[in-house]
């Protein structure tokens, strides 16, 4: 079988898809191949090379040519043509013809479309690397299951002032404040399980030793196989400062309007007790008038401290606590309050239908409602009604997971105003920060956003309806809890005897005799031995005289306050059990829930609530 091996040759390079060129030293081409003839529209053999490819008259300035034919191998170039702007890719192997002259047999690709996508992936490169570096907020991708850090943008260290170099490769949760760790691992470990974002406040420790409080946005992401958390977080740490002052200026402002009813309220009950005691002295025979003017007395104090403690809560200045609250039982409790805010041009109407617990703070619900409940009194400035009704719902699951809530079972929490309603332009802007339609000067427009606030922050919602000239009502939805309220323990409820009570001996510190003497013969009355003290260094002369089995001492006294008369009993007697009364709030009480055996009772309290404390501190392990 004869086998030409030319025509094979001329039938492998017709067939090739690319250029086959052979260009002498002179710069004419020898040969070109069916693929170059149909490129350029006719046979450029005889043609200069640099008249082929670039349409040119003369010799390319930077023409490699000469430099290539001195190669001892093959080798690979890219060049972009003149003639159709187009990048290839030439192998070019230099070769010697049978006259002795030296050629360049090269091969010749079209590569335009893979420069054409290398460039446009390094310009979306260079935009997501300019997107990623110049965001207002950090940027981490976090590997899920060992929360090590992948990739952290500038912006990691402009807010926390560690340089990204040292981050990459640490763990996320090194950087956190230690109570915040286990929510993190949380989070990654409910992203991997499937949920498609999660939302969380978290605090961080800069590197200055300060603590921010970051706004974290996370999300995961499928890499080619493998996933990375998506972490976005916002410094909202002056926010929450600056939120904080305001709520607490706008709180103030409120009580400045309470005050003439609180004024009007205390003096009612000034007169009432001053009438009661007036009648004591004129019917010191009668016992049964005399108890039931007792019983009448204990009464009026009992409203005044009803006030107090409304008008701390109110304030704010009352600790936050993070068990359930009995939201049925608050609204009733603060309902003849807050009517006295409205006016009485205003209806104030609660509905309950049902006993309903939320895991919310007792003063950031009192926040929501009062920025709603001002918000309506402020669209009714000719009186009208405002209606707050509360009840539980359990919610079909798809349309929770179109509001991003998880569970099933909410508290609807609503307040209606019967006011001109909100026009249609101005619902999509109402809960942003600083929206306002109130005159300048009347109104902050921070009030419906911290309430949306609050309202995220305890996984609810917030919706609005309201229709021109019919009224407004917000409604919210508020994750439900278990009553998680204990039985009162075997102690309080049971009966100790006078003979136990002659062996404990209780000393009284307090400083205003008005306060002490009467706690002082209570006390006695109850059966128990009792020395007092007028200051804190009276106290600790008592106690190294005598056997004392709990202390009862106030917190603010002259010489020896309370707090550093806990701290030296604890330090000399720490056996002895101590009980710490005062006017100021709980969360003003240093040592309160700090030293063991330490209890605090708030002014005012009743004899009968005192003597509950006493016993349990005294017989909880007997």
């Amino acid at each position: 079988m004869n086998i030409n091996k030319k025509s094979i040759l001329n039938e492998i390079t017709d067939l090739f898809p690319g250029f086959i060129t052979l260009v002498d030293s002179s710069r004419t081409v020898l040969f070109a191949n069916k693929s170059l003839i149909k490129w350029r529209g006719y046979d450029p053999t005889g043609y200069p090379c640099y008249k082929v490819f670039h349409n040119l008259e003369n010799i390319c300035p930077d023409c490699p040519l000469e430099d290539l034919l001195d190669e001892d191998s093959p080798v690979t170039w890219e060049r972009l043509s003149l003639l159709d702007n187009h990048w290839y890719r030439i192998a070019s192997l230099p070769i010697v013809l049978s006259s002795g002259e030296k050629a360049l047999l090269s091969i010749v690709f079209d590569i335009h479309d893979q420069i054409a996508a290398q460039k446009e992936a390094e310009r979306n490169r260079r935009l997501f690397e300019a997107i990623w570096q110049k965001a207002p907020f950090i940027i981490l991708a976090i590997e899920p299951k060992t929360g090590e850090i992948i990739f952290a943008n500038e912006k990691f260290k402009k807010i926390l002032g560690y340089d990204v170099r040292d981050v990459i490769g640490q763990k996320v949760f090194d950087f956190l404040v230690k109570e915040e760790r286990e929510k993190a691992r949380q989070c990654c470990k409910t992203l991997c399980e499937g949920e498609e974002k999660e939302e969380l406040e978290i605090l961080y420790f800069a590197k200055d030793g300060s603590k921010k409080l970051l706004r974290n946005t996370c999300f995961k992401v499928d890499l080619e196989g493998s996933s990375v958390i998506l972490n976005i977080a916002q410094d909202i740490t002056e926010e929450k400062r600056l939120a904080e002052q305001l709520i607490q200026a706008q709180k103030m402002e409120a009580v400045g309007r309470l005050a003439g009813g609180l004024a009007h309220d205390f003096n009612n009950l000034i007169t009432a007790l001053k009438n009661y005691i007036e009648l004591l002295s004129l019917n010191k025979e009668n016992r049964q008038k005399i108890e039931n003017i007792a019983e009448n007395i204990k009464l009026v104090l009992e409203r005044t401290g009803n006030i107090t403690q409304k008008l701390l809560t109110f304030s704010g200045k009352q600790p936050q606590k993070s068990g359930s609250l009995n939201i049925s039982k608050f609204l009733l409790e603060m309902q003849d309050f807050w009517q006295r805010l409205l006016g009485e041009n205003i209806e104030l109407n609660i509905n309950i239908t049902d006993d309903i617990w939320a895991k919310i703070d007792e003063t950031h619900l009192q926040q929501i409602v009062m920025n709603l409940l001002i918000n309506a009194k402020d669209v009714l400035p000719d009186g009208g009604k405002i209606e707050i009704n509360l009840e539980r719902k359990d919610f079909d699951e798809h349309f929770l997971k179109k509001l991003d809530l998880k569970g099933k079972t909410y508290a609807i929490l609503s307040v209606s105003d019967s006011g001109p309603g909100i026009p249609k332009k101005y619902l999509p802007y109402i809960f942003e920060p600083f929206f306002t339609t109130k005159p300048s000067g009347k109104g902050t427009g921070l009030g419906l956003a911290m309430v949306y606030s609050l309202v995220k922050q305890y996984q609810g919602h917030i919706s609005v309806y309201t229709e021109e000239g019919k009224g407004t009502t917000f409604k919210i939805l508020l994750p439900l809890t278990e009553n998680t309220t204990h039985e009162k323990s075997s102690v309080e409820e049971s009966f100790v005897s006078k003979e136990d009570k002659k062996t404990c001996s209780i000393l009284v510190v307090e400083d205003d005799p008005l306060v002490r003497e009467p706690v002082i013969e209570l006390l006695k009355s109850a059966g128990y031995q009792v020395e007092a003290a007028q200051d804190g260094l009276e106290a600790l002369d008592i106690l190294s005289k005598t056997r004392i089995d709990l202390v009862l001492t106030d917190l603010v006294m002259p010489k020896m306050g309370g707090e550093a008369l806990v701290q030296k009993i604890k330090a000399s007697y720490p056996h002895i059990k101590v009980i710490i009364t005062s006017g100021y709030p709980e969360s003003s009480v240093p040592v309160n829930g700090k030293l063991e055996d330490v209890t605090f009772i708030s002014k005012p309290y009743s004899f009968s609530q005192l003597l509950r404390t006493v016993q349990t501190i005294l017989y909880k392990n007997s």
